[in-house]
């Protein structure tokens, strides 16, 4: 089960008491065998920064966050963004999810929300929208299980 956290929610997410709308998130990787997908690379070192990484690196380290490197999927990412399909500048999210087969997504941000629920984007199966505690029984089915379109 697999989780993306964007970068306008990973400051809630990673503070130290978590808001209510994270701890749900927090709990699931803790104790129900949750995992947070990330990257580093890409426009992802740009959104990411000091004591943010480091926590990402604790919960790898941990078992509870699977480093994707940016590699995997760089030209993917640059034929997305060459696409017009996009309501959002997140390509970078959406091939994330692509590359690691995450489904599941805590964000804030609509025209990534737009994106990520389109079919043409992420599919096999159809992207989620974590929004906050009230989507918790979302974290109970969503497989990460490899690469899918």
């Amino acid at each position: 089960m697999c989780i993306i956290v964007d970068a306008n929610r990973l400051g809630i997410f990673l503070a130290d008491l978590p808001r209510e709308d994270a701890a749900p998130i927090r709990q699931w990787l803790d104790t129900r065998g949750g995992t947070l997908v990330y990257s580093t690379g890409g426009q992802f070192a740009n959104e990411l920064k000091g004591k943010a990484k480091g926590k990402l690196a604790e919960y790898s380290r941990a078992g509870k966050a699977r480093l994707v490197p940016a590699s995997r999927f760089a030209e993917d990412e640059a034929k997305l963004n060459a696409s017009g399909k996009l309501c959002s500048n997140d390509p970078h999210v959406l091939v994330l999810a692509r590359a690691s087969g995450a489904r599941l997504l805590y964000t804030g941000d609509s025209n990534l929300i737009a994106d990520f629920k389109d079919h043409r984007l992420i599919s096999n199966p159809r992207g989620k929208i974590y929004s906050g505690a009230a989507n918790a029984d979302l974290l109970a089915d969503n497989a990460c299980v490899g690469p899918t379109a």
